[in-house]
């Protein structure tokens, strides 16, 4: 089974799809330069929501640096082929005459912005994305923040999705969901969410090319879908000023209501 991978260019998306290429047979990577993984704080703030958001990136930096410490770009694309996009050219004709070259049986999607036309066109049928966020719920852009500025950590994972035009919003291959631990912050979440993907990842892709398919479950319910443009610096205050960024322990001695996720889980 030919993979051909499409990524974006931050350590989490590395430490993922170095796992597909130790397994599988990658034939080709398509790169998309994401973001500054520590972004500057927007001008104009108020100096408390300025310290805020530092604190909030520098914990996930710090968060990530452990958590996937040897991934590097080379792990992925050393020996295969590569083409290196940007968002503005992610879907443009090259884009997408690359990855038709490849013809690859599967596409494994993680991190980079929405596929479209022509690209979309150009990849195989089984084109699934990893969506570090739960499915119909929480759809779009950080959707592993959301939740716990709606205060239901539990409600932090990823869904694997064939995708469609719509964002996050194709059939559902798998959903899972991190171990919860008493003085977790949002970023060990995070961290986690992304660890238990690699591993729900693998082997999922060892069923499919075992047994040719996976089963499918159509997104039927109501969700919202969060775009960049929701977050704003102030969101930070309900994590930090209100919790001190102890929503988990909040949650797990019952202090914050609410029931676990009902996870699609069809495969495994």
């Amino acid at each position: 089974m030919k993979i051909l991978l499409i990524s974006g260019s931050h350590p989490r998306h590395f430490f993922v799809h170095r796992a597909v290429r130790e397994r599988f047979d990658v034939a080709g990577v398509i790169l998309m330069q994401r973001e500054d993984l520590l972004p500057e704080p927007p001008a104009g703030i108020a100096e408390h929501d300025r310290l805020n958001f530092i604190r909030h990136f520098s914990d996930r930096a710090r968060v990530e640096s452990i958590a996937y410490a040897d991934a590097t770009e080379s792990d992925v694309v050393e020996g295969v082929p590569v083409h290196r996009c940007t968002p503005q050219t992610i879907n443009d004709a090259a884009t997408a005459s690359f990855a038709a070259k490849i013809n690859a049986d599967a596409a494994v999607i993680l991190g980079p912005d929405i596929i479209k036309t022509p690209l979309f066109e150009a990849l195989p049928q089984f084109k699934m994305n990893i969506h570090l966020g739960l499915s119909p719920w929480y759809r779009g852009s950080a959707t592993l923040f959301w939740p716990f500025y709606n205060l239901e950590p539990q409600c932090a994972g990823a869904t694997f999705h064939l995708i469609t035009p719509e964002a996050d919003g194709g059939p559902i291959v798998h959903q899972c969901v991190p171990e919860l631990r008493e003085g977790d912050g949002i970023h060990d979440v995070g961290a986690r969410t992304v660890q238990s993907a690699r591993r729900d990842l693998i082997l999922l892709l060892e069923k499919l090319e075992r047994f040719g398919k996976l089963e499918l479950v159509e997104q039927r319910w109501a969700g919202k879908l969060y775009l960049s443009r929701h977050f704003r610096p102030e969101h930070l205050r309900v994590i930090y000023d209100l919790f001190d960024g102890k929503i988990v322990d909040k949650h797990l001695s019952g202090e914050l209501s609410g029931n676990a996720p009902k996870l699609v889980q069809p495969n495994l």
